[in-house]
């Protein structure tokens, strides 16, 4: 049976208490709480019978000072306990409070689903016993009252990634007795900037294609798609190898969680290996104080693509292999490995079987690499894709860039059908929106449709003219020429500054140094 509550309004005196409490005691009637405001004393006692209970609420009205008696249904605390708990129930995000001494006095479900230890094991136990307190810094906001927004963390217990945010508790005089965190699972977090900025998920009717060449392609990724091996695409550059990545993991078991790209031609070598395997705290200068997961973790249950995983240094070769070895990855700075379950799709544009055979890539690493071997084929050895591509690419320039262009003539679709394409489709894309930019009707004709070569370089200064030795000509302008011939020869060799540097014995800066110091720039990128 529920207890009574009562609501007695007065004019505040002195001994209005001892006068309720005396009657209370006159009946044997026990008091189960009381809380005293400015003008209202509340009551919890035992349930009475009603000629009990009339008897009572007479007697109180009969002392002095007190205005009314009400029955309510809940005591103010209650109401207070009944809408917090209504809010921590109702909210999305994680919340965790601890008291003074550091003990977990409230943890919701939504922190439940999110941190995935169940309330039972972590309501009134001790914060850094059960998590890592070094990683989420809510005991630095209860002992200095320091406030945090959207830090990341990272929970070794729960291998959970997060963003938190922090604020402390403190009583009408201003003292810390507590604090509370917000805790939001990134993965949440991305799906809702997703869901903002529009984010496209590829999927395989991306892939526009009507060759035969193409058809066996889509039909291998159908084939592939749904199991969780390692697959190795190969293709020249601009054949659209991760557009190909984007939809394999579209269609796999794991398409909720993180498709995760990066170019490993793109990053430097001291900074490639931190973000591929992390880094724990303090592990070496200008490093996060609570280290960083690295892309293997961040991906952790999704997709990571290495793309141009040619151009990873022999050390992380080694690291990598292990890594799709074992499915276990240790931060630098960590003697601790962390199980990690991420499938690998891998993409190259270079002859890895050279390389391998030269001593350049593992050989071990490239047959962990090439379970499922998949060619895209350059749009040269597809030309009937090119009209349908075509349309596709000058439909979304015109709506880019506020055209009215509805067609092709037959002229220009001609030029582009008999053109080789060593760029391939994005060489293509670049010329459909340079057309859609000139045209100034409805129509793209042949004098819009305008060429790259297969490797075309812009000078922003004049390089150093051909020199003929004679008297006048220095040593110094002698060897800038023989150097300026060689990196033009190497340019049009290999795909990137990095295997420029291999081929001719000199660092990846001395490179992009010595092009930059002859104006020499790439007009083609890897893909």
């Amino acid at each position: 049976m529920e207890n009574l509550c009562l609501r007695l309004s007065n004019i505040d005196r002195v001994g209005l208490v001892q006068d309720i409490s005396n009657i209370l005691a006159a009946y044997n009637i026990n008091i189960v709480s009381m809380e005293v405001q400015p003008n209202t004393i509340y009551l919890e006692i035992e349930q009475l019978s009603g000629q009990r209970k009339d008897v009572l609420l007479e007697n109180f009205k009969k002392v002095s000072q007190i205005v009314n008696v009400q029955e309510i249904l809940y005591m103010p605390h209650q109401q207070t306990v009944q809408q917090l708990q209504a809010v921590l129930t109702t909210a999305s995000d994680g919340i965790i409070a601890i008291n003074y001494q550091q003990q977990i006095t409230q943890y919701n479900p939504a922190a439940e689903r999110i941190v995935h230890l169940p309330y039972e094991q972590v309501i009134g136990q001790l914060f850094s016993e059960v998590f890592n307190s070094a990683g989420f810094p809510l005991l630095d906001t209860l002992k200095d009252g320091l406030t945090f927004d959207n830090r990341e963390v990272f929970l070794q217990r729960t291998k959970g990634h997060y963003l938190t945010s922090a604020r402390p508790i403190k009583d009408s005089a201003g003292r810390i007795n507590g604090a509370v965190a917000i805790l939001k699972d990134i993965g949440d977090v991305r799906k809702l900037v997703d869901s903002f900025t529009g984010h496209r998920k590829y999927e395989f009717h991306d892939i526009l294609y009507q060759s035969q060449a193409m058809r066996k392609v889509v039909e291998t990724i159908n084939a592939i798609a749904t199991g969780t091996s390692t697959v190795f695409i190969r293709g020249e550059t601009g054949t659209g190898k991760e557009l190909v990545a984007r939809a394999i993991h579209a269609t796999a078991p794991q398409a909720q969680k993180m498709f995760v790209p990066i170019n490993c031609a793109a990053i430097p070598e001291a900074l490639l290996e931190s973000e591929l395997f992390g880094y724990e705290r303090g592990a070496f200068t200008g490093a996060e104080k609570s280290g960083k997961p690295g892309l293997f973790e961040f991906a952790d249950g999704g997709t990571l693509f290495l793309d141009e995983v040619g151009e990873l240094p022999l050390p992380l070769q080694a690291k990598l292999l292990r890594v799709l070895q074992e499915r276990r990855v240790r931060r630098i700075g960590s003697s601790e490995e962390i199980p990690v379950d991420v499938r690998i799709i891998a993409a190259t544009n270079q002859e890895l079987e050279k390389m391998v055979a030269d001593g350049r890539f593992r050989a071990d690493l490239y047959y962990r690499l090439n379970v499922i071997p998949l060619f895209i084929p350059a749009l040269r050895d597809r030309r009937e894709d090119i009209p349908l591509l075509t349309r596709n690419f000058f439909q979304r320039f015109s709506i880019r860039l506020h055209k009215t262009v509805s067609t092709i003539s037959e002229t220009a679709m001609t030029k582009l059908i008999h053109y080789d394409w060593p760029g391939n489709i994005r060489e293509l894309e670049n010329v459909i929106e340079r057309a859609v930019n000139l045209v100034m009707g409805a129509v793209i004709l042949a004098e819009h449709i305008s060429f790259d070569y297969d490797f075309k370089f812009a000078t922003d200064t004049q390089p150093p003219q051909p020199v003929t030795m004679s008297c006048g000509t220095t040593i110094t302008e002698a060897v800038a020429q023989v150097e300026y011939d060689i990196l033009v020869q190497a340019m049009r060799q290999y795909h990137t500054s990095r295997t420029m540097g291999r081929a001719l014995g000199l660092s990846h800066t001395t490179i992009i140094k010595k092009m930059h110091k002859y104006g020499l720039k790439f007009r083609q990128y890897d893909s």
